[in-house]
């Protein structure tokens, strides 16, 4: 199963665009440490979901414009996982 993450510059930033997906019906976004590949500058948090929900969080995303953000998606390799930078 594949996730995303977005990273956030501030950690008001990801408890509200959590509480936001929850009242959106994205039941699978959680609030999670960012790993070490991703994180940006001195936030180490963010929210993850899984990809069924990627087009509702897109629209979420577009909507919420907030600065700094930034959507990864994790791509699991048998030896690490890998994360790319997402436009959306």
């Amino acid at each position: 199963m594949e996730y995303y993450y977005v990273g956030l510059e501030s950690r008001t930033h990801a408890f509200l665009l959590e509480h936001r997906m929850k009242i959106e019906g994205m039941k699978t976004c959680e609030i999670t440490y960012m790993p070490r590949d991703i994180m940006i500058d001195l936030c180490n948090i963010g929210v993850r979901f899984k990809e069924n929900e990627l087009p509702k969080a897109i629209d979420l995303l577009r909507r919420f414009n907030l600065q700094g953000l930034k959507l990864y998606k994790e791509v699991a390799r048998p030896d690490r996982y890998c994360y790319h930078e997402i436009s959306y």
